[in-house]
């Protein structure tokens, strides 16, 4: 009687862990994956950009924190010292990483680099004497360039984690289908105006106007506040197109910016690409310079 007792509980807890496992696979599937891929990046949006690929499959550390230049960045002993258990690092092209890039491969040999700021960009449909890309590392302000980093973000997530290559390949095409949708929420917001003229204190929009047809005013030049020349220059082409509004980021100085508002009767307003919150700021950009092309 005992020997059948224990025989029939075997069998239950057997049976019990078998539908468990059967539960387990059906609605969990085993899809073999490792801890999640440590990433470095050099901004925010490029964070953004590989969670959305890698999801849960990645874990994704930032260079330059919130409130900090790429511009002026150097990077600190804790940065450094996390940069030793990264595998990928990708890089876009921001100023800093001109110098630093160089340093931080000589130091973490394995660390492998992949630049996102070599791509053939997709060709725009406008003209580009409106503005003046070619040097403006700000790639990220266009949505279509935002697309080719993608693809590239997966195809080497996928050398990485071949097996996970399904998977990847879901996320980007999830996150273009998002980013086609924020191209045409851009387009809309920006049309019906005849201006196509817009003023920034530091030229990190270029990008962006000539994707969508815009002109980009600058007050620096080179990475430089303008001289006495220059801003007078910019004073009297402020008030003869009758500039409203001057688009600056919190991670520059703002007197300079100011002073012109002033001169010109103009307000400052901030606008950052630097935001981490890629498609909601994009839209919010687009309304904003919108607002002061009417």
């Amino acid at each position: 009687m005992r020997h059948d007792t224990k025989f029939k509980m075997n069998h239950f807890l057997k049976t019990g862990l078998f539908i468990v496992v059967l539960i387990q696979h059906l609605y969990f599937p085993d899809k073999g994956w490792t801890e999640p891929i440590p990433v470095f990046v050099s901004i925010l949006p490029q964070k953004y950009f590989v969670e959305r690929i890698g999801k849960e499959q990645v874990k994704v550390e930032v260079m330059v924190n919130p409130g900090e230049s790429p511009a002026t960045f150097n990077p600190n002993p804790k940065k450094m010292s996390l940069l030793s258990q990264a595998k990928l690092y990708f890089s876009i092209g921001v100023p800093f990483e001109t110098i630093w890039i160089e340093r931080i491969q000589s130091i973490h040999s394995n660390l492998q680099f992949v630049p996102l700021h070599n791509n053939k960009h997709p060709a725009t449909s406008h003209d580009p004497s409106h503005s003046h890309s070619s040097n403006d590392p700000h790639i990220w302000t266009s949505p279509a360039k935002v697309k080719v980093m993608a693809k590239k973000i997966k195809e080497t997530l996928v050398r990485t984690e071949p097996q996970k290559e399904k998977y990847f390949e879901a996320n980007l095409q999830a996150f273009h289908d998002d980013l086609d949708a924020l191209d045409g929420d851009i387009r809309e917001i920006l049309a019906g105006s005849d201006n196509h003229r817009f003023m920034v204190f530091h030229p990190a929009w270029s990008h962006f106007a000539e994707d969508y047809g815009l002109e980009q005013i600058s007050i620096e030049d080179g990475g430089k506040e303008p001289g006495a020349r220059s801003l007078q220059k910019i004073i009297e082409k402020g008030k003869k197109l009758g500039i409203k509004v001057i688009f600056v980021q919190k991670q520059f100085s703002l007197s300079i910016a100011g002073k012109i508002a002033k001169m010109i009767g103009a307000t400052v307003r901030e606008m950052d690409p630097l935001a981490e919150d890629y498609l909601a700021n994009m839209r919010r950009t687009a309304t904003a310079i919108s607002g002061v092309l009417q």
